[in-house]
């Protein structure tokens, strides 16, 4: 990264840098006990992620593919959720 790029670039605020975190009703973390527990989006090495976790021990519960109600990633294409094509399909076996 060039100088350059920060001057275009800016560090975003914090503001921006924040995430609205759901608190779940009902679940117990099986590591530690506690009924802590919220859903929130995060960035995954397999792509946009919908994630339950503990907020004492940070113990994952699940991590889910978003639904369409969830809104994640903001800027999802239209084409997300399509099934891919023959030719595509052929290249992953």
């Amino acid at each position: 990264m060039g100088i350059n790029d920060r001057m275009i670039f800016q560090t975003p605020g914090a503001d921006q840098m924040t995430v609205s975190k759901t608190t779940v009703d009902g679940l117990t973390c099986p590591s530690c006990g506690s009924t802590d527990i919220a859903r929130y989006p995060i960035g995954f090495y397999k792509g946009p992620r919908i994630v339950t976790k503990c907020q004492a021990c940070y113990h994952s519960l699940s991590v889910d593919r978003p639904a369409l109600e969830d809104n994640w990633p903001p800027f999802r294409s239209a084409t997300y959720d399509w099934e891919p094509s023959p030719a595509e399909r052929a290249s992953r076996a």
